[in-house]
């Protein structure tokens, strides 16, 4: 089992350095997800419990999971009717460096692939979009994946009511020595895909905040039972040979 774990996560190394090997245009829907969800660039902070009848299907083959999370989802309409199963409470943020080309590179190739058609005007559009230079920004984006619709609601609430004023002490990117960067300004989800945006400065006391030999946290707590805290090695985020956050 052992051997079978580390060959999965052996693929998965390779998957997403061919990704970055790749032209933005040529990636596919597995490479966008990598990037966007568990890569170096983004990370997936899950909270909550599966339905009841998803716990009780064995661990030990990860076909068999999707198999029982597919049932799960269809019996989540019926829930309530037999008392037997209890809804998902799972929620999924993910934390992304939308600064960071390889991000946006992965949104932009989103919008490709939902237009087939699209045209080399677009595609120039979308190439600015990813190469634009982010000198004085840190942006963070976070997007909310659920199970069970009904929690989407109360949680979007949360980000679109949320305020630059009512963040700036709870949210901040913390470096390995302890030192932290306060949010600038926050916000909230527009029509993009993206979701809530967290802007950083760059700089602190006129030097980079980040190096390439940092570990970084983002910490954003929007309530008692909402809170965020993911982490980046800075060493891993390099793209085209330069360091992207």
């Amino acid at each position: 089992m052992r051997v079978v774990s580390a060959c999965f996560v052996i693929v998965l190394l390779v998957s997403a350095a061919y990704a970055q090997k790749k032209p933005w245009t040529e990636w596919t829907k597995k490479d966008i997800e990598k990037t966007l969800n568990d890569s170096a660039w983004g990370q997936t902070q899950t909270e909550g419990s599966a339905s009841s009848s998803s716990q009780s299907q064995s661990s030990d083959s990860a076909i068999t999971q999707v198999a029982a999370q597919r049932s799960a989802d269809r019996q989540l309409s019926r829930t309530g009717e037999s008392g037997e199963s209890k809804p998902s409470t799972v929620v999924k943020y993910h934390v992304r460096f939308l600064s960071a080309k390889p991000v946006r590179a992965a949104f932009a190739r989103m919008v490709l692939l939902t237009k087939p058609e699209a045209d080399a005007n677009l595609t120039a559009q979308l190439q600015g979009f990813i190469d634009r230079e982010m000198n004085d920004y840190i942006v963070v984006s976070v997007g909310v994946e659920v199970e069970n619709q009904k929690l989407a609601g109360p949680l979007m609430n949360a980000f679109s009511a949320a305020t630059t004023e009512a963040l700036q002490k709870n949210v901040y990117l913390e470096r390995k020595d302890g030192k932290k960067l306060y949010l600038m300004e926050y916000r909230a989800p527009i029509e993009d895909g993206m979701g809530a945006k967290f802007i950083f400065p760059r700089k602190l006391e006129g030097q980079p905040f980040l190096s390439e030999s940092d570990v970084v946290r983002f910490v954003a707590q929007f309530n008692e039972k909402m809170k965020l805290n993911t982490r980046y090695k800075l060493s891993d985020m390099l793209y085209d040979g330069k360091l992207e956050y």
